[in-house]
């Protein structure tokens, strides 16, 4: 099948039902990590110093590696002079052409009806309303975009048989692009192997199959390679962003067993994205506690999971090809291998939800030649349902764009959407901080330090939160728990010590200052010298 062939008028289709599902965040501003990413971000402010995105970490406080996002950045605040319509003008048109890829990806695969099906799913699907309505989404957008292309392409080029050289280089460059737009882009080597063993020849012996994958893989891991050595130039050899605080201090084997409790979250918003949140952590998402049954159904669902694809792989190979899409996606993210910066974000699945799509669309195939030889109340009982799933999934996606369109909104959301999870009171409550908002910050900070423990940061938020309030007193007991369970955290102890003084307890202020200096933080040497100066000074008195 050439391109030419492709009909164009079902990829329309998929663009229009894309472009109806995102454009209610046209209005939105720049709202969460948009705020230090774009708008406090002066390397993006200048289109001008080009190089220095290249030579900049993604974030400014020097995690991660993304310039070809941060170059498109740039360009667009160029362009609009900072306004955010620009940027979440370029989101829905990311998210127009991840959705069409996705439909020429599909069309090569399926049949028609099957594949414009699945195409159009993906177009509306509810998961993708964070990375088009939250600018930052745009690294997702992208790394999707470019793995779509190049397994599209891949594919049509095996048609004429073994890849030239020139067309190795240029899948090449483009996994390079992906890459370097977000650090999931660095799967589709896998993939690729995933579609020559699936879907091009998967009866070929393996001396042929190496022959066709070994010159291709060859470039690809000169791409994946470069990436990673551009990226240790800049950041140094650090291995991501750190896990996240509430997998901290989490052997590996612990690590792996707490994700299983993701396990069903992934498959409830892959599947049946009703409920979303911005924020997903503990106690909701229970990876700190010990094996239960959210971890036992993560548990069972991996085995049926894996059963299944064992089941597809050679009677329903694009079913297969579209799970094991979804596994090599979601293999960066779940913090086995590295750790990551979050348990689990929707924006995270752009790129596995495609594998999805084309798993369902495998599916499809088994139900469309009988849902055509049906009568026609069945057969339009069948169009109705399936029509039904795609108006809700767009109106969902409507519904959920503007989410993001203000922080004050945002903050709100997040408590009424994550009441389980800690995170979500804990940067509602910072926002309220910022705006001076004292009350709030203190409701919201009292919900996230009665939910977890296990993070730092909310016993120096609601710790901090008190004390603007002149109630250092209530402050004193939630800094001490904090210190008893994170002794090296010094911002715990500089408040503690504030608040200790300032109820009157010098002793204990010096006690708290002095522990420090004994546990190698030198910055405190200096406040231990003043309150021994000031008890000094009073004696005299």
């Amino acid at each position: 099948m050439t391109l030419g062939t492709l009909s164009a008028r079902p990829g329309l289709l998929v663009a229009g039902l894309a472009l109806a599902a995102s454009v209610s965040g046209l209005a939105n501003g720049f709202v969460y990590d948009d705020v230090p990413i774009i708008l406090q971000n002066p390397v993006v402010h200048n289109l001008e110093s080009v190089g220095r995105t290249w030579t900049t970490p993604y974030w400014p406080a020097g995690l991660l590696y993304r310039p070809v996002t941060l170059q498109l950045f740039a360009a667009e605040w160029a362009l609009g002079g900072g306004r955010p319509l620009v940027f979440h003008v370029v989101s829905i048109v990311l998210k127009v052409l991840a959705a069409v890829l996705l439909w020429r990806l599909a069309r090569r695969l399926l049949p028609p009806l099957p594949a414009l099906a699945a195409a159009s799913l993906f177009a509306v699907h509810p998961v993708h309303a964070e990375s088009v309505a939250n600018v930052v989404g745009q690294a997702e957008l992208l790394a999707a975009a470019f793995t779509l292309l190049i397994v599209e392409r891949y594919l049509a080029w095996r048609q004429g048989g073994p890849l030239g050289p020139w067309r190795r280089a240029a899948l090449a460059l483009l996994t390079l692009l992906a890459i370097l737009s977000k650090e999931t882009g660095v799967v589709i080597p896998a993939l690729l192997v995933a579609a020559e063993l699936m879907l091009v020849a998967p009866a070929a012996s393996w001396r042929k199959r190496a022959g066709v994958l070994a010159p291709v893989l060859t470039l690809q891991a000169v791409a994946v390679l470069v990436a990673i050595l551009l990226r240790i130039i800049v950041l140094g050899p650090t291995p991501g962003a750190g896990p996240a605080m509430a997998l901290q201090g989490l052997s590996a084997g612990e690590r792996i067993a707490g994700m299983l409790a993701v396990v069903p979250q992934w498959v409830r918003l892959l599947l049946w994205p009703a409920h979303l949140e911005a924020e997903y952590g503990p106690p909701g998402v229970p990876v700190t506690e010990p094996f239960g049954l959210a971890h036992l159904l993560g548990l069972l669902m991996l085995g049926a999971v894996v059963f299944l694809l064992m089941r597809t792989w050679r009677r329903r190979p694009v079913a297969a090809f579209g799970i094991a899409w979804v596994g090599l996606a979601l293999f960066p993210v779940s913090n086995i291998l590295t750790t990551t910066g979050v348990i689990l974000a929707e924006r995270t699945l752009m790129l596995p939800s495609a594998g999805a799509m084309l798993a369902l669309g495998g599916g499809f195939v088994l139900l469309f030649p009988w849902l055509t030889a049906a009568r026609s109340p069945v057969r339009g009982a069948g169009y109705a349902l399936l029509g039904g799933v795609i108006l809700a999934g767009t109106l969902r996606s409507i519904e959920r764009q503007p989410v993001w369109k203000d922080p004050d909104g945002f903050s709100r959301r997040l408590e009424t959407d994550s009441p389980g999870s800690y995170r979500a009171h804990l940067v509602a409550s910072r926002h309220y901080t910022w705006t001076g908002r004292d009350r709030d910050a203190e409701r919201a900070g009292a919900r996230a330090y009665a939910l977890f423990k296990g993070d730092p940061q909310v016993f120096e938020e609601y710790g901090q939160t008190l004390r603007r309030q002149g109630r250092c007193a209530e402050a004193v007991p939630v800094l001490v728990e904090g210190l008893e369970r994170f002794p090296d955290r010094t911002l715990v102890r500089s408040r503690l010590i504030e608040c200790t003084l300032a109820v009157g307890d010098t002793a204990g202020a010096l006690a708290v200052a002095g522990e420090g200096v004994r546990l190698g933080h030198t910055e405190f040497e200096g406040t231990v010298r003043r309150i021994e100066s000031r008890t000094s000074n009073a004696a005299v008195k």
